[in-house]
């Protein structure tokens, strides 16, 4: 379609120059400014053919193709347009709003707010709905000014004054502007789960108007503030196609500047560097140099990421040359800080002052890098991410200056700061996405603490680094009809769409819409509220003596990554000892050749040769992963209980099926001082039982009735009576849940995992929120056991993790693919040993041990007590 007609209506056969005018101003609103202003040229054209043209119209045209002249990256052309509008009085306030805006897209804020403010007294002099809207228009723009400035009150002001005048006057696109800016501002105050909440509203809203490029690039925004990378880096990439197709210069450059922030938090310094030198580029070319300032912080900071890294990868250039590097680096560095400073951007300038620091610390200058962090102590930091960098440079001076104490104190407070960030949130993909702006600071405290070789050091920052699921409490999704409705909604549609996979019929346009659903049904749960509490981790001492006072003799092994290598701390009531294991990258190989074995052995069809290979291949495997991980500490254990602190892919080991451990209970957990905080399991009740099968499971209804009938008065759901909504409508509060079922273990987001009833998935989003959570969940005959294996601090993100998170106090899950006729026997055994009194990690134990033929890889994550 020809961009001139985008905006016409369909048969409207010749428009008059004020239809034209209508129309650009409609693409303009909708950020397609090449559109309006080839409309806007046109309409000046019809009209200036005209005998008698009218004045007024023809200074509109002008005011509009100045707004569209400098989103395009023409100010001077659009700045020599408003001169000549101006000669009309009648539209001087929007002579007034269109200078404003350019003079901020050019980093004049100052001169902006004159004009803004003085078109906005003009026009409440007027009450006619032409003067309404265009005052409406003008504070939208004013309180976006503020926000630039951060001028937060003003700002909100405006923007809610804006939203109530435009909804008076039924304009749903300045409602759209004035709902999303709040919840803009609501971010930059920093409540991110009530700006989700608002940006979202407003989108569902007003959906025509949130498909610019302005909505995804908020968002991405307060999704990058998150730490949610993927879900921000789908709507920056919205975002910049749109801007591009539209050639919307300005916004461009933020967007530019925004991927640039994303790549660096997921470790790519290379990319982030290309997409803040386009900013800049971009900025320069549109004479805002503030905004290109801004980008070339942006530019140093990736500058400063491939600098460290080729400290660490020291088979590259030699010392001389990195020394050389980090000089220069401080020398562009400085020179930036200061020219911000003149500026006024504090926050940019601070950014640039410790990049300054970092690199004089680099270059081993460590006097003149203490200068210029004193520099940064002496100012307020606002961002999160700024204060958590000084906290990062004041520790690595302590430590590069000897002492240790004095710098972990700085990295310490630094982790603090993110744990109270972490909980504001109610949602675990917010708090767990957000320890990676802790990353370093978990890394270097975690580091320095191996180095010292205390077990009580290494303790705490091992619980520190863990913060997601050490400090913070547990939290669930939010319970409300309209988020089950969605879920609902995506659940019937992903069905569908598996379903149509599975036949052979692909149907590329559902899989979209259900992608977009679950984003949405994400973003639901993102928008809850955290209680803001963090707790405080266990010390070694405390957990010795809670070691000591159980006479089953318990022992904790907390496996550590470090420097290339697997450490182990073992704690027992008498001593704590910590040990260097091998190469976890030789380890790690040796625990997916185990998990790959796993699998193949609960194939079914299978030829019997290849099945033969695979069990010498197992056998072997976990000999060499047990010698691995056991062997070098065997001798430090007590003969009791073992409790696993996992880290990343180590917490699906299949411990149960290690040669050493055979027999032994074992529990798996992601905290020690968590695990140890929670309440021993007890024995379910018999009226406080579900026992549920779902389809496609040969052995499924068998174990579901056989289990149910161990607990007298319980119930057992088969067939199709296995539904959704009767499982959630009979979860026994604070009971047992059993489920039989296939699943599918969801890497991005656990809550998403699911297993499968007989009307499709049930996820952990429908589990977690349910009025009635139960105690303790059996997850028999699927891996959702499995987990991410990359996170910061080694946190785990599995379905058998969140469940855990959410208030679950055991979950018995596969951490491989288990035969469902060897899952059943030993569910069975499993519940006949907790009816006799065992917890559930002595009863996983003794069933997995008398597994006949293929090996049953279950786990207990939680307590195991």
């Amino acid at each position: 379609m020809d961009p001139d007609n985008r905006h016409e209506s369909p048969g409207s056969g010749e428009h008059t120059a004020t239809d034209l005018w209508t129309l650009a101003r409609a693409a303009s609103d909708d950020g397609k400014w090449f559109t309006g202003l080839r409309l806007a040229q046109r309409a000046l054209k019809h009209l200036d053919g005209r005998a008698a043209a009218d004045p007024v119209l023809r200074a509109r045209i002008l005011v509009a193709l100045a707004y569209n002249n400098s989103e395009l990256g023409h100010p001077d052309r659009a700045r020599a347009l408003l001169e000549e509008a101006s000669a009309c009085p009648e539209v001087l306030p929007a002579v007034q709003v269109a200078r404003g805006l350019i003079l901020v897209r050019t980093g004049q804020p100052d001169a902006a707010l004159a004009d803004l403010d003085a078109a906005v007294a003009q026009l409440r002099r007027s009450s006619t709905p032409e003067s309404l809207e265009d005052l409406a228009g003008a504070l939208i723009n004013r309180g976006l000014l503020h926000i630039v400035a951060g001028r937060l009150a003003p700002a909100a002001a405006d923007t809610a004054a804006a939203g109530a005048i435009a909804r008076e006057l039924h304009r749903g696109d300045i409602t759209f502007m004035a709902d999303h800016n709040l919840g803009f501002v609501r971010y930059l105050a920093g409540d991110l789960p009530a700006a989700l909440a608002a940006m979202e509203g407003a989108a569902i809203a007003w959906p025509r108007a949130a498909q610019d490029g302005v909505s995804p690039l908020d968002r991405a925004r307060v999704l990058a503030s998150a730490g949610l990378i993927d879900a921000a880096g789908e709507h920056i990439d919205q975002a910049l196609e749109f801007f591009r197709i539209n050639r919307a210069t300005a916004d461009l450059v933020d967007a530019y500047s925004v991927r640039a922030e994303l790549d660096l938090l997921a470790g790519h310094p290379e990319a982030a560097a290309r997409a803040a030198r386009r900013a800049e580029q971009t900025a320069r070319r549109r004479g805002n140099v503030p905004a290109a300032l801004a980008a070339r912080t942006l530019r140093l900071q990736a500058v400063r990421a491939q600098r460290r890294a080729m400290a660490v990868d020291r088979s590259g250039a030699s010392a001389a040359a990195r020394i050389g590097r980090a000089r220069r680096d401080a020398i562009e560095a400085a020179a930036l800080a200061a020219q911000l400073g003149e500026l006024g951007l504090d926050e940019e300038a601070n950014t640039a002052l410790l990049l300054h620091g970092e690199a004089l610390l680099d270059s081993g200058e460590v006097a003149a890098a203490n200068e210029v962090a004193q520099v940064v102590r002496d100012r307020s930091g606002v961002r999160l991410a700024t204060r958590l960098q000084a906290r990062l440079l004041d520790g690595e001076l302590e430590l590069a200056a000897g002492r240790r104490r004095a710098g972990l104190a700085h990295i310490r407070r630094g982790l603090d700061d993110l744990s109270k960030f972490q909980a504001t949130f109610g949602s675990q993909d917010l708090q767990t996405a957000a320890a990676v702006h802790g990353r370093e600071l978990a890394e270097l405290g975690l580091r320095t603490a191996v180095e010292t070789r205390s077990p009580a050091a290494i303790f705490q920052w091992l619980e520190r680094a863990r913060g997601v699921s050490t400090r913070l409490p547990a939290v669930r999704p939010p319970a409300d009809p309209q988020f089950a409705r969605e879920l609902g909604e995506f659940r019937a549609s992903y069905e569908q769409a598996r379903q149509a996979v599975l036949s052979g019929r692909r149907d590329p346009a559902l899989e979209v819409r259900v992608r977009r659903m679950r984003r949405q049904v994400q973003a639901m749960a993102w928008t809850a509220a955290g209680t803001g509490a963090v707790l405080r981790p266990l010390t070694l001492a405390a957990v010795q003596r809670r070691l000591a006072a159980d006479p089953a003799r318990p022992s904790i092994v907390a496996y550590i990554r470090g420097d290339g290598a697997l450490h182990a701390l073992v704690i027992t009531g008498p001593r704590a000892s910590f040990r260097r294991l091998g190469a976890f990258e030789e380890i790690q190989s040796r625990v997916r050749r185990v998990s790959a074995d796993l699998d193949l052995l609960a194939t079914q069809r299978v030829p019997e040769p290849v099945l033969r290979v695979a069990r010498q291949s197992l056998a072997a495997g976990l000999d060499k992963v047990s010698g691995d991980l056991l062997e070098p500490i065997g001798g430090l254990l007590d003969d009791g209980p073992l409790m696993v602190a996992g880290l990343g892919m180590l917490t699906t080991v299949p411990w149960g099926l290690l040669p050493a451990l055979v027999g032994r209970p074992v529990s798996v957990t992601a905290s020690v001082s968590a695990a140890l905080g929670e309440r021993k399991g007890r024995e379910p009740r018999a009226d406080r039982v579900l026992s549920v099968a779902g389809p496609g499971l040969p052995n499924g209804a068998a174990e579901a009735e056989q289990v149910a009938a161990l607990y007298p008065g319980s119930t057992a759901l088969v067939g199709d009576a296995a539904t959704g909504a009767a499982v959630l409508g009979q979860v026994p509060d604070g009971g047992m849940l059993h489920i039989a079922a296939h699943g599918h273990h969801e890497t991005e987001s656990p809550l998403f995992s699911w297993v499968q009833l007989a009307d499709g998935p049930l996820y952990g989003y429908d589990i977690a929120p349910n009025p009635s959570l139960p105690d303790h969940v059996v997850l028999s005959s699927c891996d959702v056991g499995r987990g991410d294996d990359d996170r910061p601090g080694g946190e785990p993100l599995g379905l058998a993790a969140a469940l855990l998170r959410s208030g679950v106090s055991t979950v018995i899950a596969g951490v491989s693919r288990i035969s469902d006729v060897v899952a059943a026997q030993t569910m069975v055994v499993y519940h006949q040993r907790l009816r006799s009194g065992d917890g559930p990690a002595v009863a996983l134990a003794a069933a997995v041990a008398a597994a006949d033929g293929a090996p049953a890889p279950l786990t207990c994550f939680g307590v195991g007590a």
